[in-house]
């Protein structure tokens, strides 16, 4: 384990979470008070709410100087978790690079027996670490009311640097490269002096369609050039990610495609070590939505069949790994 790790401080959540529960259950006498306020006297009523309204305020300012640590804490988790995902993308790379050179010849059997064996070593080394670390931030987790509170201070984590390995690039051609202050246009550098190339055309303001609320609308500001009767009006397509039986996070999906995958490039992100890279993609469009495998290591499942490519219907449940996501159209 990562000192790191060890170091962050875990002593507000335990407050958090009792804070929390507190929180709850005055919620739900509030609300339950609502359905019963026929039944008590006007001054009983604004008596007793009033004393849950002030206990909820307090154990709002009692939360306050936790929620501040723990975010404190949770960003240097941030921090962690992409040095983690970067060291285990480094030595999947350089597993998938040892595997092609074996491939081309490059290796003996017996010494790209040892090499692989160390590099998978390195690899489940840094996965449990990454395992350590998305268990550390389900405890974060639990201690707020919903990703949205546990993210809105905690800062993004950098980006990750350039893949290990790189090709190297192909020498260029014998010829005179553009000076860095010249505008190359079709090949061709403009004289001196000459005005720059107009921006690209902007779609006519015809093309700009509204739809109904919780609608996504296709016309002709997102392709080709249409009427207005030709405006597909798409359904609010969503996958909910599962725990349970229960939706704990909601994903709106877009127009084309999104990828599904571990890392945080992932348009719909699952970090969890049985999810891939890129492990799956769906596809939003006026002929339906489809799910497709990209090749990943644990494969996808609809309605517990594996699949390469599904077209998804209302309440089909996507398995990717451990993890289930539930499809609404």
């Amino acid at each position: 384990m990562r000192a790191e790790l060890s170091e962050i401080d875990l002593s507000p959540i335990g407050e958090l979470v009792r804070i929390r529960k507190e929180e709850t259950v005055l919620e739900e006498r509030l609300a339950k008070m609502e359905a019963k306020n026929e039944k008590v006297s006007p001054v009983v009523y604004a008596r007793v709410k009033g004393d849950y309204e002030a206990r909820r305020n307090a154990l709002a300012k009692e939360s306050q100087p936790l929620k501040e640590k723990a975010h404190r804490e949770y960003q240097r988790l941030k921090l962690l978790r992409a040095e983690v995902e970067r060291a285990v993308e480094a030595v999947s790379l350089e597993k998938e690079e040892l595997e092609f050179r074996k491939d081309l010849g490059e290796f003996a059997e017996d010494e790209f027996k040892k090499r692989l064996s160390d590099c998978e070593k390195r690899l489940a080394a840094e996965r449990q670490e990454l395992e350590g670390v998305l268990q550390m931030r389900n405890t974060f987790a639990g201690a707020f009311r919903s990703e949205e509170e546990l993210e809105s201070r905690a800062l993004p984590a950098p980006p990750a640097p350039p893949a290990p390995h790189p090709v190297a690039p192909r020498p260029p051609a014998a010829e005179e490269a553009p000076t860095p202050d010249a505008t190359v246009v079709g090949g061709a550098r403009p004289p001196v002096g000459a005005a720059p190339p107009p921006p690209p055309a902007v779609p006519n303001a015809d093309a700009t369609v509204m739809g109904p609320v919780g609608a996504t609308v296709i016309g002709a500001a997102g392709g080709p050039p249409a009427s207005h009767s030709a405006t597909i009006v798409l359904p609010r397509a969503r996958l909910s990610l599962l725990e349970g039986e229960t939706p704990v996070k909601e994903f709106v999906l877009k127009p084309g495609a999104s990828v599904i995958g571990r890392l945080a490039q992932s348009d719909i992100q699952l970090p969890s070590t049985d999810v891939s890279r890129r492990h799956a993609q769906v596809t939003f469009g006026p002929e339906g939505c489809f799910v497709s495998d990209l090749g990943s290591e644990n494969g996808v499942a609809v309605n517990g069949k594996r699949i390469e490519r599904h077209r998804l219907e209302d309440g089909d449940v996507i398995a990717l790994g451990k993890q289930r996501l539930l499809f609404r159209a």
